[in-house]
């Protein structure tokens, strides 16, 4: 059972049943808001997250997000729409995707641990999203962070990333064959022990 909406809704307050998915009576988890959509080129999909707290303990939340084809992921804000992975996990995913946007809400409490871990709040790998008015904080990984871009050419605009840390390097943004564009991005406050 597939919801055919292109305009989806996720709260903290929401519930996770088969009928749910408006902005009056949202889903509560994102994961389970994925399982319910079947975005594609021609009806792409975008997810509204409402204000609060996205994370294991207040949502049930399972992390990291899978991100796929033809998905936005829309914040309230940065201030109030919070995805916490609580160091269970990376925050975001994104291998292989197409036509994505992430914007208006804040990533923290990524982790990601072992040999080549990369992207503690978001790894990016063969896909080039549209990020806008995103908060990268306080997330860990061997490499990149806050961020990890493979083979990535993502366009960054008005993002800050900030205090987070890499066992290696990239503290707060670690790219590799890649191109990003950056346009007010505030990287400040990272560190990795050796660049």
């Amino acid at each position: 059972c597939t919801i055919e909406y292109p305009e989806v809704y996720v709260a903290p307050w929401g519930e996770d049943c088969f009928v749910c998915g408006t902005q009056d009576f949202p889903f509560r988890t994102i994961e389970f808001a994925f399982e319910m959509i079947d975005p594609s080129e021609e009806d792409p999909v975008e997810i509204y997250l409402l204000e609060g707290t996205y994370s294991p303990s207040t949502t049930g939340e399972n992390f990291p997000i899978i991100m796929l084809d033809h998905i936005d992921l829309i914040g309230a804000g940065e201030d109030v729409t919070i995805l916490d992975a609580q160091q269970t996990g990376r925050v975001i995913t994104m291998e292989y995707c197409d036509n994505n946007a992430i914007t208006n809400l804040t990533i923290i409490g990524g982790l990601v641990e072992g040999s080549f871990s990369n992207g503690g709040g978001m790894y990016v790998i063969s896909s080039n999203p549209i990020m806008t008015h995103l908060t990268i904080a306080n997330n860990i990984a061997e490499w990149g962070g806050g961020i990890s871009l493979y083979n990535s050419n993502s366009t960054l605009t008005h993002v800050t990333i900030v205090n987070n840390t890499a066992e290696y390097g990239g503290g707060g943004m670690y790219f590799y064959e890649s191109n990003p564009t950056l346009t007010h991005v505030t990287i400040s406050g990272n560190t990795a022990a050796y660049f």
